[in-house]
């Protein structure tokens, strides 16, 4: 597989009969690719000047795409969009098809990348199929197929494991499931009925040991039913697996496909509906007859669940026969997500947990789709404001706008005052602003003002004075925007609220920047950092991205420089995708007045990719282009 990947041919397949082993060897191959590709990044990242080539050959990508057309019908569209959001670019997954085919081959012309495509033969889609024959360098494309391979291909065909092959892994999965399986491998005819009714397939070898390893379950019984089945073996072994399994292991299997990926054991006692001691038994039953596979941390609370491709296909099929067991799963589960966000702090600027979210953002994303195409509105709605700061710092900025937006329908229909007004605030009228159109932005957000007035909320009303007064800085309407600010420190103070006050004051900071006044916006950001640092890492890392920023139009370079690599590595820490850009900008243009322009060249292509992965600021990514052309030309020289 590995001297296919590395020979001139662009596109592999594994071609073969159904359940013979050419999906795990696929993810074999991936992950081996995966090992060697990391080890030569940790390498360059030492700075080391020869990185190791792998004595096995191994080829080396900087991305890994997979998709399937196992249990779905698989197009050009979903492929683009997969590329897209693998390579972080999720803005390309909402362009016109024209446009997205472009962008998506743009970046794979820029990146060695591996596309797998499992179950090619289920393809229908002409366009796919074009897509893939013309895949663009450097990037190369592994299929597996039922069907014998494309004439464009290097073919890489299974036949099934040698016998002794196979009966080495029948010892080595007895071993590892306490099951002594000496003599079957000793008894020639049994052996030889085992290797013939599993036709030497690795996971029909693993899937027949572990029917053997439950109670009841004779080596003679089990070979008396697999016998015989060739091809269709797999879709025996599960209805086989799926009568010896306990109800509650039947109905954890059942739910699995409403998980868009892997899930913690949390999530899966929320969906399944199943607790305690029966949830561990079912868990245990349906990974030790791998319709489960569980990931190898120590620790129960970290530890995921998957299906195996195969499974989920089977288990859909279970679950389409349920509808109203899906409902239920799915709106615990909206439920369950929104709770655990909340503890997470996604509706607020708490990001030390956000990693934990960002695990799960998968399957959250699917879920609020579901949510608000089903019927389910009201779930779909309070996941939304439960995620809302996670989707904005973490820079998911289409699913924000996409979610918040229907998320605020749905209040609005369903006069949802509250959420309305806190959707409108926090979450789409901000996102209208980040897209470009202050003025829906600044309408949205007044809107939500005049209920928190309506309300008497007076924390609802300092936040959209806040909110408020930074669209109306962006207009350049200073006038108004300063008497929002000093309205909100009056209430801010009512409220002995220290830390909004030092939010507004930085506004009125950045609003004497903006005027032109900044030796006085300067003296004032310098004040309030003694205020944020240690309380607030977030707003801390922007506000010392802005100081920098002053410094450098101050023609304080050296300052600019050290004031704006401190606030980086605070926005780095926290992973806020915009503030990383902003400051990596402003690093670019300190470092260019310097004249260290490949320190300068590396911070402006730094700048530029966290840009473009969050798909907005257009001007911005334009001039940071045009930066790095001229220091490139500079670098030339």
């Amino acid at each position: 597989m590995h001297e296919a990947l590395k020979s001139r041919f662009y596109l592999t397949m594994i071609d073969g009969i159904g359940g013979i082993g050419k999906t795990s060897l696929a993810l074999e191959v991936l992950h081996e690719c995966l090992a060697a590709s990391h080890l030569v990044a940790n390498h360059l990242a030492a700075n080391q000047k020869n990185p190791p080539v792998s004595e096995n050959g191994v080829q080396t990508f900087d991305a890994f795409i997979w998709t399937s057309a196992r249990d779905r019908e698989l197009n050009l569209n979903d492929v683009l969009d997969t590329i897209a959001r693998v390579l972080d670019y999720p803005f390309i997954t909402q362009l016109p098809a024209g446009e997205k085919r472009h962008e998506v081959i743009k970046r794979l012309q820029q990146q060695p990348c591996l596309l797998i495509v499992d179950n090619f033969e289920t393809v229908t889609d002409e366009e796919l199929h074009r897509f893939i024959l013309d895949l663009p360098e450097p990037g190369k494309c592994l299929i597996t197929s039922r069907t014998l391979g494309l004439r464009q291909a290097r073919s890489v065909s299974l036949r099934g494991m040698a016998k002794e092959e196979a009966l080495l892994l029948i010892q080595n999965e007895g071993v590892r499931l306490g099951l002594n399986l000496q003599a079957l491998a000793e008894d020639e005819q049994n052996s030889q009925r085992f290797y013939e009714a599993t036709g030497g397939a690795p996971l029909a070898i693993r899937w027949a040991i572990g029917q053997i390893k439950q109670r009841g379950q004779s080596i003679e019984g089990v070979l008396n039913s697999l016998h015989g089945a060739h091809g269709d073996i797999f879709e025996f072994i599960f209805q086989r697996a799926w009568s010896l399994l306990s109800e509650p292991a039947k109905q954890i299997l059942t739910i699995m496909p409403v998980f868009a990926a892997s899930a913690s054991k949390a999530a899966i006692e929320a969906a399944g509906d199943v607790h305690h001691w029966e949830l561990d038994e079912a868990l245990g039953q349906l990974v030790e007859l791998w319709l489960l596979e569980a990931s190898e941390q120590l620790d129960e609370a970290k530890r995921r669940y998957q299906l195996h491709p195969l499974t989920r296909a089977y288990a859909q099929s279970k679950l389409s026969q349920a509808p109203e067991l899906e409902s239920q799963a799915r709106v615990r589960l909206a439920g369950f997500f929104e709770k655990f966000a909340i503890e997470c702090g996604g509706d607020t600027w708490a990001w030390e947990r956000y990693d934990e979210i960002e695990e799960e953002k998968d399957n959250i994303f699917e879920l609020m789709e579901w949510c608000f195409e089903k019927g389910e509105e009201i779930s779909g709605m309070r996941l939304t404001k439960s995620i809302t700061y996670f989707t904005s710092f973490r820079g998911y900025l289409y699913e924000a706008f996409n979610f918040g937006s229907r998320a605020a329908e749905t209040a609005r229909q369903k006069n949802r005052t509250n959420e309305l007004a806190w959707l409108l605030l926090h979450g789409i009228g901000w996102d209208e602003i980040n897209r470009g159109d202050i003025e829906k932005g600044e309408n949205l957000i007044r809107e939500s003002l005049k209920i928190y007035e309506n309300l008497d909320d007076s924390k609802g009303i300092v936040d959209a004075l806040h909110n408020l007064g930074r669209a109306l800085r962006f207009k350049e309407d200073f006038n108004s925007a300063r008497q929002c600010y000093e309205k909100g420190i009056q209430l801010a103070k009512s409220l002995d609220d220290e830390l909004t006050v030092a939010f507004f004051e930085r506004e009125l900071s950045l609003l004497a920047a903006a005027e032109g006044r900044l030796m006085e916006a300067k003296e004032g950001l310098e004040v309030i950092m003694t205020t944020l640092l240690g309380r607030n890492e977030s707003i801390s890392a922007s506000t010392l991205g802005y100081l920098a920023e002053i410094n450098y139009k101050l023609g304080y370079c050296d300052i600019a420089f050290e004031i704006g690599n401190q606030g980086l590595q605070l926005a780095q820490k926290t992973k806020k995708r915009e503030t990383i850009a902003k400051i990596s900008s402003t690093l670019a243009y300190t470092e260019t007045h310097r004249s260290n322009y490949k320190s300068a060249l590396s911070y402006a292509q730094q700048a530029l990719e966290f840009y473009e992965k969050l798909g907005l600021f257009h001007q911005h990514i334009e001039e940071t282009k045009t930066l790095i052309n001229q220091l490139q030309e500079k670098l030339a020289k």
